[in-house]
């Protein structure tokens, strides 16, 4: 069934709000709003921190939320991909039963990356399996820091608003956008603050994601190499495991002044010959139609991933 269309989308520096509203033309933004948090409001961590005030945090939400009337009862969030981290792992069976299931993907995450896992909030869903791996099913594992998670919805619970989904920008950006036809892999690229994701995906399915942090405010000139030569391993991945593969149009979403920065970095990484991809910036020609009855409508940047989550299905 349909995502609720209420989104939230949080970071260390602000709360958005937007109403979608579904019609036959596409969508409506019919309601919009956004207030910065107070500074250092979140202790810092590679996966975010938990809040220095919860009771700051739950009265900070509930100026947000008290101000869109008392019609927001369900609701999906957005948080930076720094915050809500992606993996996959293959697997030849998964559990039904709920505890056992969760001790699974804790034992697979706990093999994949260096952080405290039994700290963790671990969710998976299935995908489509790679032409060469060994176990039969492939999982795409999500993980984040339990407290942190906990006291945001707790936050929102307090004002009766049930956060019923938590996706990351970049996955949810991946749903906003209207893909040009490939028989190949398409390609989504988010930067923010933080970092980069890349994600390559098949029928609208990610089969391949990469976050990567600029650690230590990485200046642009290592930053250049850095990117680059990760580019040019994921393009060596993609070879590997699917050869032959092409690669469709990328679609980019950064800062207006990175913007062309980063489609050089993209086509020089990516690219071989011929076989260079082009590069789409995502704007209001790779986003389903979408009316604002704001006069002032916020940028596409800010509108894409809440419109994504809430353009998501719920099973």
């Amino acid at each position: 069934m349909p995502a609720p269309p209420h989104a939230f989308s949080l970071d260390g520096r602000r709360l958005r709000y937007g109403q979608f509203v579904r019609d036959r033309q596409g969508f409506r933004l019919r309601n919009w709003r956004q207030a910065p948090l107070p500074p250092d409001s979140f202790h810092s961590g590679l996966l975010g921190g938990p809040l220095r005030d919860p009771a700051a945090f739950t009265s900070f939400v509930g100026g947000l939320v008290q101000g869109q009337g008392s019609g927001i009862r369900e609701a999906s969030l957005v948080v930076p991909d720094a915050w809500l981290r992606v993996s996959f792992s293959e697997i030849t069976d998964v559990p039904s039963q709920t505890e056992a299931r969760d001790e699974v993907l804790r034992w697979k995450l706990r093999r994949l990356v260096p952080f405290r896992v039994d700290e963790l909030r671990v969710s998976a869903a299935e995908v489509e399996p790679l032409p060469v791996q060994e176990e039969p099913r492939r999982l795409l594992l999500g993980f984040g820091v339990e407290q942190l998670l906990a006291q945001v919805e707790d936050a929102f619970a307090a004002h009766h608003v049930r956060i019923g989904r938590i996706t990351s920008s970049s996955l949810a950006l991946l749903s906003a956008v209207e893909i040009p036809p490939t028989d190949g892999f398409s390609a989504v690229v988010q930067v923010e603050p933080e970092g980069y994701t890349l994600i390559f995906a098949r029928g609208g399915e990610p089969v391949l994601h990469r976050y990567k942090p600029f650690t230590g405010g990485m200046p642009e000139g290592p930053q250049v190499s850095f990117v680059t030569r990760d580019l040019k391993l994921t393009r060596n991945f993609l070879h590997e495991h699917f050869p032959g593969s092409t690669l469709g149009p990328m679609l980019l979403l950064a800062p207006p002044e990175e913007e062309q920065n980063w489609m050089e970095r993209l086509r020089e990484g990516l690219g071989e010959g011929p076989a260079t991809p082009s590069v789409l910036p995502i704007d209001g020609r790779t986003l389903p139609s979408l009316r604002s009855e704001d006069p002032v409508a916020p940028p596409w940047r800010e509108i894409a991933p809440m419109l994504g989550a809430v353009r998501q299905e719920i099973a």
